[in-house]
């Protein structure tokens, strides 16, 4: 069984390409969209509580090294967090796809509380501006709204090609997502540096794939 849980905020939106792209390939899943409101949040935990052993869940969103979030509108509904480090557990005997900023540091820290199967989880992935900004690393790159724009795009890209392979054979362990992931993204920084010529995308990819976990 495969659910895809995806926070809906207007800075999620481009993760969609990715929920458009299993369906267009006839891939099997259970849709779950977390509204920018308290009873969605919850039907979300309980959807998660009550799915079968084995299930695997992949989560499009927004994250920090100790939480993962749900729906945001703007100033109307501020993101909340939908599962933090102490509830991890909600995951056990899953295999779990964090697609969240620092979502690896999270599985790191939670893994003896959250008991999955496996879980595969992410470093800092800058998709807005703003993050850019706010790390003086970045900021020091000259990483514009272009190259943000751009790693956008080879995200999905590279994250949509990896699960398409995977899901081909459901029997594979879910190890096996991670290497296609990593063959993906190695291929898309080549381009960045052959074909395109773009170091800063480029230096986003590799750092993608280099903090890139599985526990």
């Amino acid at each position: 069984m495969i659910i895809v849980i995806i926070s809906i905020d207007p800075s999620t939106k481009f993760l969609f390409d990715i929920v458009d792209s299993l369906k267009s390939n006839s891939i099997d899943f259970e849709l779950i969209e977390i509204h920018p409101n308290t009873d969605s949040y919850k039907s979300c935990l309980d959807n998660i509580a009550n799915l079968p052993e084995n299930t695997t869940i992949l989560f499009l969103g927004h994250g920090q090294d100790d939480q993962i979030y749900g729906g945001e509108l703007l100033d109307d509904f501020p993101k909340q967090p939908l599962v933090k480090r102490n509830e991890m557990g909600i995951f056990k005997n899953q295999n779990l796809f964090l697609l969240a900023c620092d979502s690896a540091s999270l599985i790191k820290s939670s893994f003896r509380i959250a008991k999955t199967n496996k879980a595969i989880g992410f470093g800092p992935l800058p998709t807005e501006i703003e993050e850019v900004k706010n790390d003086k690393k970045l900021a020091n790159e000259g990483i514009t709204l272009d190259t943000i724009e751009l790693f956008k795009q080879a995200i999905n890209e590279t994250v949509i090609l990896s699960l398409l392979e995977y899901f081909k054979d459901e029997s594979k362990d879910f190890i096996f997502l991670k290497d296609y992931l990593n063959l993906q993204l190695n291929k898309r920084i080549n381009k960045a540096i052959l074909e395109d010529d773009n170091r800063n995308l480029a230096d986003l990819l590799f750092n993608m794939k280099n903090d890139m976990v599985i526990y």
